[in-house]
């Protein structure tokens, strides 16, 4: 089977080419692995954020006719609890999902031609240990981040004191923040297969991020917006069921027992469509996006450290 080279210096067209490649090589394989080790996790959290959505549409109509609901603070009660459920389990699902990818491309990485297509027997047994090293080194990074939020919000604060200053701090900070999220996701979903592939803390991952991101900054810039922007098309295409239920909700004119029982009637697609859009999200562009950030680390690394090189130097002295 063809092996996309992983290790290999690339320009900009490149790397758009040979990430769509592999993307379309090892379809059935990369996808349906990260279906099989993370689907299960995937439709169970779309399914919750499903329900989720129907809890606060019926809060909202309760709301509204508050005398009709007796039970009102109970119902918002278990919505609570249902809540709480959800963020464990996607947090899980979040792990789990990630962990596969990482471990998919590590394998990859170390595979012969011969070797491909990865099989799951290959992954699954390595899966929990990935997704627990994610999840400490998740705290470490919410802990680190704590501390910079906290610290940026301290220099604002003080900086919006001067009225003059205020306008102007305003400004660079939109500014800002067109040009540092892209760079910031990315460096994020690198520090995570990083995490996996050497073994380190999410800190020092970060840190070997930037140090190969470094002279290649706007490059970066404008693959990851690039990227991101057609991404974002098909999250909306996913998210067009939803979005049509939510509008036909909003503008249709309805009295309060028809509103009731148009809201139970549509509990069961909130439900669904939550699904669909989590399985799009977590199972289709979480992994292209993470394809487009890993070629474009090795792409760095390759600049920087000229691995490939070096290894193909060890194979021969082995030999």
């Amino acid at each position: 089977m063809e092996k996309i080279e992983l290790r290999k210096a690339r320009d900009f067209g490149q790397l758009f080419n040979d990430s769509i490649t592999f993307l379309r090589v090892n379809f059935k394989s990369f996808f349906g692995i990260i279906l099989l080790l993370a689907g299960p996790f995937v439709i169970l959290t779309g399914l919750l954020m499903g329900y989720l959505q129907f809890i606060a549409e019926k809060l909202g109509t309760a709301n509204l006719i508050s005398t009709k609901y007796s039970s009102l603070n109970m119902f918002a009660g278990n919505s609570i609890s249902t809540t709480c459920i959800f963020i464990l389990i996607f947090l899980l699902t979040t792990l789990v999902t990630n962990a596969s990818i990482a471990l998919y491309f590590k394998f990859y990485d170390k595979a012969t031609p011969q070797e491909l297509p990865i099989q799951r027997s290959s992954i699954a047994p390595f899966l929990a240990s990935a997704s627990l090293r994610l999840f400490y080194n998740l705290l470490l990074l919410i802990l680190v981040s704590t501390v910079v939020i906290l610290a940026f919000v301290g220099i604002c604060y003080l900086l919006f004191l001067i009225p003059t200053v205020k306008i102007i701090a305003i400004a660079f900070m939109f500014v800002g923040y067109i040009i540092l999220i892209p760079t910031l996701v990315y460096v994020l979903t690198v520090a995570n297969f990083i995490v996996i592939r050497d073994e380190i803390l999410i800190t020092a991952a970060i840190g070997k991020a930037i140090r190969y991101m470094r002279g290649n900054f706007w490059w970066t810039w404008l693959l990851m917006f690039c990227t991101l922007i057609s991404l974002t098309m098909l999250y909306f295409l996913f998210n067009v069921p939803y979005l049509a239920l939510t509008i036909i909700n909003t503008f249709t004119r309805r009295s309060i027992e028809a509103g009731t029982t148009a809201t139970t009637s549509n509990s069961l697609w909130y439900v669904v469509f939550g699904a669909l859009s989590t399985l799009g999200s977590m199972l289709i562009i979480s992994p292209i996006f993470t394809c487009f950030c890993v070629f474009n680390f090795y792409n760095q690394e390759e600049r920087h450290e000229g691995t490939s090189l070096m290894n193909r130097i060890d194979m021969f002295d082995k030999n």
